[in-house]
């Protein structure tokens, strides 16, 4: 049944040595491995090249959307507080001019300026999450300067804004009765100055008077200050009033008016009062100075903000 069985092996075995025809073997694959190795190195790079450059496109695509949602979340926080300081300018803008019709002093103590300023909504604070949290990358940097210093100033102006109401409300009966009491006394107002004399021995000292009306050349009490000679000066209150020079020299007997400041307004009245309505004006001053320049700040920002939020956002396809 085996086909194989009957079959012998040759003589001496089977010679398993290749024929030697005398032509060199060639290699068919080497032309086939070498293509196949350029083709691979080719797609390889070009693989790389594009790899990288839809990964740029990519990651420039994000941050420049990325800067456009970081504007837009910016400029909707800033035009909260924009209208916050809007609000305190107009409240301050009011009260100037109603001191100035009543022909008072702008910073003189008001109740109404107070009132009114309570009622600002000051909280919550700016966001900051809103402000700070945000990816500034391709922003401009004098936008996010802008921002910061905007920032910090309204900060600032809040806190003053309450510290003047806190302060107003617990002085405000001193800061009425001096009010009251400056009005009283209208247009007669004290001026003060010194005369020196040394009646006592070789010390010179100075005497406080207060000064009246000025002494002129031809008689009178109204006249330029080259034809004035001096002042009426007395000593004391409801003493008769006595005329002395006044000159550039600083001579002894001569009266040397005393320029006045808040702090001889204080001394002469010697009433606390007038300390308590010199911190409001200065609180009044500070609030004044921090809205101007944060009003400067706001008008620059907007515009640029605006600009970079309006830009409109990339699309690609990686």
């Amino acid at each position: 049944m085996n086909p194989y069985a009957k079959m012998k092996a040759p003589t001496g075995g089977f010679d398993l040595r290749s024929a030697d025809d005398g032509i060199p073997a060639a290699n068919v694959r080497s032309g086939r491995g070498k293509a196949v190795l350029f083709a691979s190195s080719l797609v390889g790079v070009v693989a790389f090249v594009l790899g990288g450059w839809s990964g740029m496109v990519s990651v420039g695509r994000s941050n420049f959307n990325t800067a456009n949602s970081a504007a837009r979340s910016v400029k909707s926080e800033i035009e909260g507080m924009q209208k916050t300081l809007g609000s305190i300018g107009a409240v301050m803008a009011m009260s100037m001019q109603r001191l100035a019709k009543e022909k008072k002093d702008v910073l003189t103590y008001d109740p109404q300026l107070i009132a009114e300023l309570a009622k600002i909504k000051l909280d919550p604070r700016p966001n900051t999450a809103k402000i700070f949290r945000v990816d500034y990358f391709r922003l401009p940097d004098a936008d996010v300067d802008k921002l910061f210093n905007y920032y910090y100033d309204s900060i600032a102006l809040y806190a003053e804004v309450e510290r003047h109401i806190k302060k107003s409300n617990a002085d405000a009966e001193s800061l009425k009765a001096y009010a009251d009491k400056s009005a009283a006394a209208g247009t007669a107002e004290k001026h003060y100055g010194v005369v020196f004399d040394n009646s006592q021995g070789k010390l010179v000292v100075g005497n406080l008077v207060e000064i009246g009306d000025p002494v002129c050349k031809n008689g009178g009490k109204d006249c330029p200050a080259a034809d004035m000679t001096g002042f009426k000066v007395r000593s004391n209150t409801g003493a008769p009033w006595v005329d002395r020079k006044s000159t550039a020299k600083l001579d002894l007997g001569n009266v040397v008016p005393m320029k006045p400041t808040p702090l001889m307004d204080a001394v002469m009245s010697g009433s606390p009062d007038q300390v308590r309505q010199e911190s409001y004006k200065q609180r009044v001053a500070n609030i004044r100075a921090l809205w101007s320049r944060t009003n400067t700040n706001q008008k620059e920002l907007i515009e640029g903000i605006q600009k970079d939020a309006s830009r409109p956002d990339i699309w690609t396809v990686f």
